[in-house]
């Protein structure tokens, strides 16, 4: 028998996956955005540039960072974004406290888009993707997002673009969307 693919290695002893690479392929995932139940993956924004968001809840000021420079310039039929929080800290009875905050966030959000952008599908503009196990990050490799949040840029061929991180995420996400 061969060696195990990293990807099941990963899964079986419970190793973050390495970031993706600028010009690989954007690796496999999937996850349902809050509210909207939209199931989100590489084929919900094939064809369009992307930005995936992963943070947890104590990073939350990073999303709002990128959010707010990428939506001050780009329209969600030109740019994709969501936003993949990290809550596996909420477990038990603590998890539907952290569903009704997410709902609560969508709503206030949807409620600024409905605002700023009528006509508009606030389900388009705020995406916000629990992710309960922590694994759609580690897959993404990305290991602590609330202490290192992550931004995935995604060309519209479906390529990496880069794996940000650090301080000043909106702005350098700019920069590598051009």
């Amino acid at each position: 028998m061969g060696q195990v693919p990293t990807v099941i290695k990963s899964i079986l002893d419970g190793s973050a996956m390495p970031l993706p690479t600028p010009g690989s392929p954007m690796p496999a995932f999937s996850v349902s955005a809050a509210v909207s139940g939209r199931e989100i993956n590489p084929a919900a924004f094939k064809g369009r540039r992307a930005v995936l968001v992963l943070h947890g809840s104590k990073s939350t000021d990073a999303a709002k960072d990128v959010s707010k420079a990428l939506r001050a310039k780009y329209k969600p039929s030109d740019v994709f974004s969501a936003s993949i929080v990290d809550l596996r800290s909420f477990g038990g009875l603590w998890k539907k406290v952290a569903e009704a905050q997410v709902k609560s966030n969508y709503e206030k959000m949807a409620g600024k888009v409905k605002e700023a952008q009528p006509g508009e599908d606030p389900a388009d503009w705020v995406v916000i993707c629990p992710d309960w196990d922590g694994s759609v990050g580690s897959g993404l490799g990305v290991e602590d997002p609330d202490t290192n949040p992550t931004v995935l840029v995604v060309g519209a061929d479906g390529k990496v673009k880069g794996a940000l991180q650090g301080p000043g995420l909106g702005e350098k996400t700019m920069a590598l969307l051009g």
